[in-house]
């Protein structure tokens, strides 16, 4: 007879969700809310903001290309373009001061949801005599 196969861990599973999901989603998935939202609130906030920018740049040059077309002028720089919303993210205030938050809440998230799930699983372990 084979075995079957032994479920992923609750700390494995957690760290994982937070690693490749989203800051705080392990966390979220072990039902530690509030925990999780400690981690998820902040970093969700910093890339609305990001991307609050980067279509604030969108919609300038959009608006830049609607009046050259309406002279006349159907010029199109896809690059010009493309540097100018790297630009406007990459030197975004937001960018500069939130990447370091987003970046610690992702590995603080990661190893938090490790733990709580490590604490789960010992707690849901069989006792062995």
């Amino acid at each position: 007879m084979s075995a079957s196969p032994k479920p992923m861990s609750y700390a494995k599973r957690a760290a994982i969700a937070s690693a490749c999901i989203f800051p705080g989603a392990g966390l979220l998935l072990l039902r530690q809310y509030l925990r999780g939202c400690i981690f998820a609130v902040p970093s969700a906030l910093i890339i609305a903001l990001l991307f609050k920018n980067l279509i604030s740049t969108a919609l300038q040059i959009s608006a830049h290309l609607d009046a050259e077309a309406k002279l006349g002028n159907f010029a199109f720089d896809f690059v010009g373009i493309y540097h100018q919303l790297h630009e406007s993210f990459f030197t975004s205030p937001y960018w500069h001061d939130g990447k370091w938050i987003l970046l610690a809440a992702w590995l603080l998230s990661i190893v938090s949801s490790y733990f709580a799930g490590k604490k789960l699983d010992l707690q849901q372990a069989p006792e062995n005599p």
